[in-house]
C-alpha cells in the first residue's frame, strides 16, 4: 500500500523541525559570531570520526547472536560408508552458507539434488542412477522427517515466524523500498539545513543497516545450515538402510539366532541382545584355553586335535560386560580342509567381537591371514551396511619365547627392558603387520595349564571393554538389519491379505 502525503503531514513535519533548525542556526550564527564557528565545527566531525569508527569496529567484533547455533551430529551408529559422506555434506553447509541467492530462481531445489546425489553415490556409486536407488515410501518419510524437524527449528529460533505470512514479507519488502526513495529526499533537505543532525543520523543509520544485515544473514546461513544437515542426515539414513518405516530399536529384542544360542547355553531368555564374541584360530592355537580362562573355570576340553566340531555358545558374565555369548568355532590350517566351513561364514555377519588367537612362538600365520582376509572381504561385498566386527588378536604361549627357561610376569612391552619382553614385543608386532592390526590391538597371554593364566585380567579384557562403545555400534547395526528383515516380509504379508481381500471383495459383488 503507497504512502501518501498530505498537506497536513508536510506542515507537521515542517513544525517539529523548525525548533530545531531554530536552535542550530541560532547557535551557529552565535559561534560566528564569537570566532569559534570553525572551531566548533572541527571538533564536531573529530567526534563524528572517532564516534563511528568506535561504532564500526564494535560491529566487526561482535556478531550477532539471535538464537543458539544448530549443532547436528552424525550418527554414532552409522556403517563406515558413512563417514566420507557426511564429510561432503559439511562442506556443501560451508559453500551454501555463505550464497544469497538460495531461496531465489530454483536454487533450493538444485540444493536438494545436490545433496541427495552427494550421498547416494558414496553408497551407490557402480549404480547408473544412485540417486533413485531406494524404494518410495521409504523417500516419503525421509520428506515427512526433514521437514518436521526444519519445522522445529524456525518455530523456536526464529521469533514470531508463526504469526509472519510470506505475503506479509513481500508487502513489507515493498514498504521498504518505497521508503527508502523518501528517506534519501529528506537526507538531501536535512544536509542544507541541519548538517550535524544529518551526520549523526546517518551514523545512526549505517549503523542500524549493518545490525539488521547481521541478523539477517545470520537467520539465513542457520536456516540454510538447518535445512543441508537435516536433508543429508536423513539422506545417509535413507541410502545406508537405516531409514526405517517402523518406530523401534534394534537391539531391544533378541535375533533369533541369538535366542537359540541362550537356550543351547541353558540361560534364560532376556530382553536386551547380547554382545557376541567369536573366537577364531588355527588347530592348536588355545581357543579353548582361552575360553577357559575367560569364564574361570572349565568350559571346553582342551588338547593338541580339533576339539570343536562345530560352533558352540557360551554364556558370559563380568564385572562392566553385562552380558555376552562366546562362539568357540573349528580350528582351521594345519591338516584340516582350507576351505572355510559355510557354518563359519554365517556367523561373521552375527557377531560383534572377532578374538583371533594366534601362536606367538609360531611364525605360520597364513590360514589367520585368509581367514581374516576372507572376513573383510565378507563385509565389503556382502554386508555393506554393516559394520566390520571390532578384531583383536590374542597372542597365546608366549612363554615359550626366548629365554624360554625365563618366566617371571608382568612382562613390560610398551617399554621393554629385559629379553624377554623385546621378544614379546617383537612377536606382537609381527602379528599386527601379518593381519594388519594396530598393534594396541594385540594382546600377548599365557595360558598354559601349569601356569597362572597371565595377562587376561590386566589385558584382554580391559581391551574389550576399551573397545566396547565401537562393539556396540557393531551390534546395533547387526540388529538393524535383521528388524528391517522382518519388517520388509511383514509388510509383504500386510500387503498380500490386503490385496487379496480385495480380490475377494470384487469376485463377489454381483
Amino acid at each position: 500500500m503507497p504512502i501518501k502525503l498530505t498537506r497536513f503531514g508536510i506542515l507537521l513535519g515542517l513544525l517539529f523541525l523548525l525548533p530545531w533548525l531554530t536552535l542550530t542556526i541560532l547557535g551557529g550564527r552565535w559561534l560566528w559570531e564569537h570566532g569559534w564557528l570553525f572551531y566548533g565545527a572541527g571538533v564536531l566531525a573529530i567526534f563524528l570520526l572517532l564516534l563511528s569508527g568506535l561504532l564500526r569496529w564494535r560491529s566487526k567484533q561482535a556478531k550477532a547472536l539471535v538464537a543458539e547455533p544448530l549443532v547436528i551430529l552424525p550418527n554414532p551408529n552409522w556403517p563406515d560408508a558413512a563417514k566420507p559422506a557426511w564429510a561432503a555434506i559439511e562442506q556443501l553447509a560451508k559453500t551454501w552458507s555463505t550464497r544469497t541467492d538460495l531461496f531465489t530462481d530454483d536454487n533450493a531445489l538444485k540444493l536438494s539434488n545436490e545433496i541427495l546425489t552427494t550421498v547416494a553415490r558414496q553408497f551407490h556409486g557402480d549404480s547408473k542412477h544412485p540417486l533413485m536407488e531406494f524404494p518410495l515410501p521409504y523417500f516419503l518419510k525421509l520428506i515427512v522427517l526433514v521437514c518436521e524437524d526444519v519445522q522445529r527449528e524456525v518455530l523456536d529460533k526464529i521469533p514470531g515466524s508463526h504469526a509472519v505470512s510470506i505475503g506479509d514479507l513481500m508487502r513489507y519488502k515493498q514498504w521498504y523500498d518505497r521508503l527508502a526513495v523518501m528517506k534519501k529526499t529528506a537526507e538531501v533537505g536535512e544536509l542544507l539545513f541541519n548538517w550535524p543532525g544529518w551526520a549523526f543520523g546517518k551514523v545512526r543509520r549505517s549503523l542500524l543497516g549493518k545490525g539488521l544485515n547481521l541478523v539477517t544473514d545470520e537467520l539465513r546461513q542457520r536456516l540454510v545450515n538447518a535445512y543441508i544437515h537435516k536433508l543429508g542426515y536423513y539422506a545417509i539414513q535413507l541410502y545406508s538402510g537405516q531409514l526405517t518405516l517402523d518406530t523401534m530399536v534394534p537391539t531391544d529384542s533378541l535375533t533369533p539366532y541369538s535366542q537359540r544360542n541362550r537356550d543351547e547355553a541353558e540361560r534364560a531368555a532376556q530382553s536386551v541382545e547380547p554382545l557376541r564374541i567369536l573366537i577364531l584360530g588355527q588347530v592348536g592355537a588355545g581357543k579353548s584355553s582361552l575360553i577357559n580362562a575367560l569364564f574361570g573355570e572349565i568350559k571346553s576340553a582342551e588338547g593338541l586335535l580339533p576339539t570343536t566340531p562345530e560352533i558352540t555358545p557360551y554364556m558370559l558374565e563380568r564385572d562392566g560386560l553385562q552380558q555376552a555369548i562366546v562362539l568357540d568355532s573349528p580350528g582351521y590350517g594345519g591338516l584340516t580342509d582350507d576351505k572355510i566351513p559355510d557354518a563359519l561364514k554365517q556367523e561373521w555377519g552375527k557377531v560383534d567381537v572377532i578374538l583371533m588367537v594366534c601362536n606367538a612362538a609360531q611364525a605360520a600365520r597364513q590360514a589367520d591371514v585368509q581367514q581374516l582376509d576372507a572376513i573383510r572381504r565378507y563385509f565389503q561385498e556382502e554386508c555393506q551396511n554393516q559394520a566390520l566386527p571390532v578384531i583383536l588378536a590374542v597372542a597365546t604361549q608366549i612363554d615359550r619365547l626366548r629365554p624360554l627357561r625365563e618366566w617371571q610376569p608382568p612382562y613390560n612391552i610398551q617399554d621393554p627392558k629385559r629379553p624377554k619382553e623385546h621378544n614379546i614385543r617383537e612377536a606382537c608386532a609381527a602379528i599386527a603387520r601379518d593381519l594388519s592390526l594396530p598393534l594396541e590391538h594385540i594382546v600377548p597371554v599365557c595360558l598354559a595349564p601349569e601356569k597362572t593364566a597371565y595377562n587376561i585380567e590386566e589385558g584382554l579384557i580391559p581391551l574389550i571393554l576399551e573397545q566396547l562403545n565401537e562393539a556396540q555400534r557393531v551390534r546395533y547395526l547387526r540388529c538393524l538389519r535383521h528388524q528391517q528383515d522382518m519388517s520388509f516380509w511383514r509388510h509383504w504379508k500386510q500387503q498380500a491379505i490386503q490385496a487379496g481381500q480385495l480380490i475377494l471383495k470384487l469376485g463377489t459383488k454381483p
